[in-house]
């Protein structure tokens, strides 16, 4: 078989076809955390799906498919026949608009509902009472609101700002001084970067505010503690929501994953005056030293 047509061929073979009827999953790339996530999918779900690797080509959807459920941004912001089901995960700061009918494009979110994630800050650091945080991509923009009532009926006061440019985020971290408890950080494409992160982490560290942060990688990087989704638990939420769509509910258009996952960094923590009490160590899924 020549190079060409084999490359021609490619993205059929990459997935088996779909059966009439049956939900069809789509992935960015059919490695890593996308393929981590899609697996815990499968075994919620109760039995074999067909899947799509998008590093192949554009996916061949089959006539008669009865839902999508997509992994990663890629994969959630491809153009699929209008009036199919699409159930959508792994796609930080992105809100989809596409022909489904009402309540039956869902997004599984990233991160835990913001009441579970400000409880668990608050247990973490007890004197939390004013937390800023930032934000870039207009779809994170759109939840202000409520993140700011989850705070109030916590007691935190929370200030959402909004950072232009990145280049703007120095003069933004030096106002935090004496106006906030604690910086937090939700998952947001546009404003994440190493660069910010590095910025975000030595803010933190010399200046004795705690940085937290949205997923394991910030944790990582050196935020004291992040309240996040696993992609296990992304995948078992996609499978649940499928039953539901399948058995003819109308779903909201974002969907918060029961589960938390906590991660702690030790030395992050030391460096911003942090200590963690033996009850939040006990909870944690990962320590860093």
């Amino acid at each position: 078989m020549s190079s060409k047509l084999l490359r021609a061929l490619l993205p059929l073979l990459l997935a088996a076809p779909a059966a009439a009827g049956e939900p069809l999953a789509v992935l960015s790339a059919g490695t890593g955390a996308y393929m981590e996530s899609f697996s815990a999918f499968q075994a919620s779900y109760g039995r074999e799906v067909p899947y799509f690797d998008m590093a192949g080509g554009k996916p061949a959807i089959p006539a008669g498919t009865s839902l999508i459920v997509a992994f990663g941004g890629k994969a959630a912001n491809y153009a699929y026949p209008a009036g199919i089901p699409v159930i959508y995960c792994m796609a930080p700061g992105l809100f989809t608009k596409r022909g489904a009918p009402e309540g039956r494009s869902v997004k599984i979110s990233l991160i835990p509902e913001f009441g579970k994630i400000l409880s668990q800050l608050k247990e973490i650091q007890p004197g939390l009472k004013r937390l800023r945080t930032f934000w870039r991509s207009p779809s994170v923009g759109r939840l202000e609101g409520h993140l700011e009532a989850a705070g109030q009926a916590l007691g935190i006061e929370v200030s959402v700002v909004k950072v232009s440019d990145s280049e703007d985020l120095p003069a933004l971290l030096r106002q935090v001084n004496g106006n906030a408890d604690a910086i937090w950080l939700p998952p947001d494409p546009l404003l994440i970067s190493p660069e910010n992160l590095m910025m975000l982490r030595d803010f933190s560290w010399a200046n004795g505010i705690p940085f937290y942060g949205s997923t394991k990688g910030m944790t990582r990087e050196g935020a004291a503690a992040s309240v996040g989704v696993s992609f296990g638990d992304m995948g078992a939420t996609a499978a649940e929501a499928a039953r539901r769509l399948q058995a003819g509910e109308n779903l909201p258009e974002l969907i918060f994953p029961a589960r938390m996952e906590l991660t702690l960094n030790a030395s992050a923590a030391r460096k911003c005056g942090l200590k963690f009490q033996p009850e939040i160590l006990k909870k944690a899924n990962y320590l860093f030293p």
